[in-house]
């Protein structure tokens, strides 16, 4: 849950940098310092010399009493030996990202600077750009497919399937973050956008503003049933989901859909507030840490849901997503429609370091409110329902051959 920050989300906390080295150097491994004494020996003229050599080499390992000292003997041997150059700050963010990626927890992950304020803008749902989201299309070009209401980009004049083929005269995109980098900024900065439409190039000069990130859609539908698509709990999706509940509620709903199908989680503070606007009085979720510390969050009787309800849910709802929508389930107050979630019953928490690095790594397991952890299992539906594979053959799945949503239709048609 990231998604994290506690994923599900605490405040980021701040680590000493010697704290951190004490376990950076614990990435090394010992290879690396046989393979580098390996590679001294070939400048050894004669077997006596590599004898005196080697044993040499073996008293300086019995000596190093800690990583710090393989380190600099690694590099003593790429200083003296090393025939190339190398960037510090390449290896050192290597060696960080090694370590978390070698501790055993596939959620572990080191951010260099730059990618420490993506991860934190992600995770806010705000940042300052355009306002529109891209995909690498089949032509491994950047392509529009969403435009956001009110934003600079929607004001210019971009459209769906608009092709970025220029941004501030870079035109070699890689990958999206290529793009992305270069198109948000500070705001009330510009940014120049060239695209390609119809066949021909259309220049845009466009203001950067605060956007924040739509991650909730809602509709009432009919037989007065509700529809909220929740993509991810972010920090601003406390007040988009309740504005959607009171949209819907001034209109008249009768039962709601709940989805957060292909949700991977989010912010811990941003599911529970949810949850509390959704639950009775009562536990919402508890947490242990390693040491067994039990922390419990509640929902008050101040708000609570009262109507009928179906939860769709599938094998990418994973973290607070399951969280959400186990809880409700916990209370009896919906039905789970589609198939098994991810099972992703752990927190993240998200450190920041002293030189505005990052790190993140699991701290805590959590319980849903029937005292069950679900990492590794997730939650089971209480009605199965698989999408056909024909469905997907166009890439786009109408709300027709949406067989899950259809169930949840169907469920909830005969509800007074």
């Amino acid at each position: 849950m990231d998604e994290n920050n506690n994923e599900l989300n605490q405040e980021p906390k701040k680590i000493s940098s010697k704290f951190f080295m004490g376990f950076l150097v614990g990435a090394l491994v010992a290879a690396a310092v046989l393979l580098a004494a390996f590679v001294g020996y070939t400048f050894i003229a004669n077997r006596t010399a590599w004898v005196n050599a080697k044993k040499k080499q073996t008293q300086t390992v019995e000596k190093e009493k800690s990583y710090q000292d393989k380190l600099d003997t690694i590099f003593q041997y790429l200083d003296a030996y090393y025939v190339g150059e190398y960037d510090d700050e390449e290896i050192e963010n290597g060696l960080c990202k090694a370590l978390l990626a070698n501790i055993g927890d596939k959620y572990a992950m080191y951010y260099t600077p730059e990618e420490f304020i993506s991860l934190l803008e992600d995770s806010s749902g705000e940042y300052a750009g355009i306002g529109v989201s891209v995909v690498m299309n089949e032509d491994n070009e950047v392509e529009i497919y969403k435009v956001f209401e009110g934003t600079p980009a929607e004001e210019a004049g971009l459209q769906i399937r608009d092709i970025i083929i220029s941004a501030d005269g870079e035109t070699k995109f890689e990958v999206l973050d290529d793009l992305v980098s270069l198109v948000r900024g500070e705001p009330g900065t510009t940014v120049d956008i060239i695209v390609r439409r119809n066949g021909e190039e259309v220049p845009f000069t466009i203001s950067r503003t605060i956007v924040q990130t739509p991650t909730v859609e809602f509709e009432l539908m009919d037989n007065g049933i509700g529809y909220i698509y929740i993509s991810e709990f972010d920090y601003v999706t406390v007040n988009q989901f309740n504005d959607a509940l009171d949209s819907l509620q001034e209109q008249g709903m009768k039962s709601l859909i709940i989805d957060v199908r292909d949700n991977p989680g989010g912010d811990y503070d941003t599911v529970v507030a949810m949850a509390d606007r959704v639950l009775p009085e009562g536990v919402i979720i508890s947490t242990k840490d390693k040491n067994g510390n039990e922390k419990v969050e509640m929902s008050d009787e101040e708000h609570q849901l009262k109507l009928p309800m179906v939860v769709l849910i599938n094998e990418y709802t994973a973290s607070a997503a399951e969280l959400f929508s186990g809880a409700i389930s916990d209370y009896g107050l919906a039905t789970l429609v589609g198939t098994n979630s991810y099972g992703k019953g752990v927190v993240q928490s998200i450190f920041r370091l002293s030189d505005n690095s990052g790190m993140k790594f699991t701290t805590e397991k959590y319980y849903i409110p029937s005292g069950r952890c679900i990492d590794g299992v997730g939650l089971q539906p209480d009605v199965e329902v698989i999408i056909p594979d024909e469905a997907y053959e166009d890439f786009v799945i109408t709300e027709e051959e949406d067989a899950q949503l259809q169930k949840a239709i169907e469920i909830l048609s005969g509800v007074e």
